[in-house]
């Protein structure tokens, strides 16, 4: 009887502790960080920031390149409990979970980039909208060399894609001989070995050494007055806690905020 009871005692305390290891596992993963949304933060500062991030707080960061307009139902539904916007959420967004909320931890140019051996330098705005549209269709009419222009854009959903078109396009249809990539940070990948050109933000592309940032009017990103700006943000669903807080703050005013800097990119102020 007495070793029946040992038995079971032994039994309860290996369920407990496999029990309470389960629970500290459980509580490791509810602390790490997990970012879904804008590619082109993910680009720009989110990739380059999750190692040092982890070095300075042992906190775990995984990091989905996708789309701003996934970020809302990735908090939603708690496959992320950080979202990744280059917008604010919007009022379809906040209707689903009015505890969204955003914080604003980067101010972006965005940049038009061509490939590396592009003689091209410079455009107006008017260029650059004509040549998205296809109206210009050849380098040689806007001072390259001879050969035609390949447009690459991210797809139509995309907020880099819907800043760019408020900026530049008006109400103007990009070409329809343009190449499209699903995520924004997809356009690099599509534009290399092509007579291309395309838009991101410019900390996702200014140290590329595929590729090089034209000026549009006379202006390179960061200048006063450059025409295509855009602001980033991290969104949580209520203010931002524990882990989450830290790797907000890790932006704003830690190392991410010199990551940022580093990337072309303009902390707020």
């Amino acid at each position: 009887m007495n070793r029946a009871l040992g038995k079971l005692l032994m039994a309860g305390l290996f369920l407990a502790a496999v029990a309470g290891l389960s629970l500290s596992a459980s509580k490791a993963c509810a602390e790490d960080i997990h970012y879904i949304g804008s590619s082109q933060m993910y680009w720009a500062f989110i990739n380059d920031s999750s190692a040092p991030f982890t070095k300075a707080t042992g906190i775990k960061v995984t990091a989905d390149d996708r789309r701003t307009k996934d970020a809302a139902p990735g908090l939603i539904a708690g496959k992320c409990n950080v979202g990744g916007l280059a917008r604010k959420f919007n009022a379809e967004e906040k209707a689903q979970n009015a505890n969204l909320t955003e914080v604003l931890v980067a101010k972006d140019h965005m940049a038009v980039f061509v490939a590396k051996g592009c003689a091209v330098e410079d455009l107006s705005k008017d260029q650059l909208k004509k040549v998205m549209t296809g109206e210009i269709k050849d380098w040689s009419e806007v001072g390259g060399a001879a050969g035609p222009i390949t447009v690459v854009i991210p797809q139509s959903r995309t907020t880099c894609n819907k800043n760019f078109s408020e900026a530049i396009m008006g109400d103007a249809q990009f070409s329809p001989n343009s190449v499209v990539s699903p995520t924004a940070g997809g356009v690099i990948d599509e534009a290399k070995g092509k007579p291309a050109i395309s838009f991101i933000s410019f900390g996702a592309i200014s140290n590329n050494p595929d590729f090089k940032v034209i000026k549009i009017d006379g202006k390179a990103p960061g200048a006063d007055g450059y025409c295509i700006a855009q602001e980033m943000y991290l969104g949580t669903i209520g203010a931002p806690q524990g882990a989450v807080k830290q790797y907000i703050d890790f932006f704003l005013t830690g190392a991410g905020k010199d990551i940022i800097k580093k990337a072309g990119l303009l902390p707020p102020k």
